[in-house]
């Protein structure tokens, strides 16, 4: 604390005691990095709760988390692969996980469907990543009827976000 004070026509500053810091001040213990946490630590999203918070958002935004999902039918399109958590992928309550043939091959261990079949089917995953709700156009003759249904989708785009669980 410092107090004014005038000495001859001037204005003086006089120092009062103040408390002294300490000399080294001690720093927290540095915490471990970890890597790769545990797997749905703070909590997995299942499949229904991933598509009703990803349906109430509409195209606007998704939902970002860790989601467990069993795979019960797999898919393909061009050269990408589906992870259907319903049999039916049109169902309301079917989560998606799409990923690039390129990540699923390095995963599995080759391309071909009957591989990709008996790698991810029949398996439950962890995927960490952004479920969105898409819309799907239905097509006529190639170009969109003006009829669609919307689906929730998981993108992927490395090896690194999902975990295949044994069994």
């Amino acid at each position: 604390m410092w107090l004014k004070f005038l000495v001859t026509g001037t204005l003086a500053l006089a120092a009062v005691p103040a408390v002294a810091l300490p000399d080294r001040v001690p720093t927290p213990p540095a915490q471990p990095v970890r890597e790769n946490p545990k797997p749905c630590q703070q909590g997995c999203l299942n499949p229904v709760e991933a598509v009703t918070y990803a349906s109430y958002l509409g195209e606007r935004a998704g939902v970002a988390g860790e989601f467990a999902m069993p795979v019960k039918a797999v898919g393909f399109e061009k050269d990408r692969l589906f992870l259907n958590s319903e049999l039916d992928y049109r169902d309301r309550n079917c989560l998606t996980v799409v990923m690039p043939l390129s990540v699923a091959k390095i995963m599995a261990g080759g391309d071909d469907q009957e591989t990709l079949r008996k790698y991810f089917g029949d398996r439950r995953v962890i995927v960490r990543g952004v479920a969105k709700q898409v819309r799907v156009n239905f097509l006529t003759d190639g170009k969109p009827s003006g009829k669609y249904y919307y689906q929730v989708h998981l993108p992927i785009t490395s090896t690194r976000q999902l975990i295949r669980l044994p069994g």
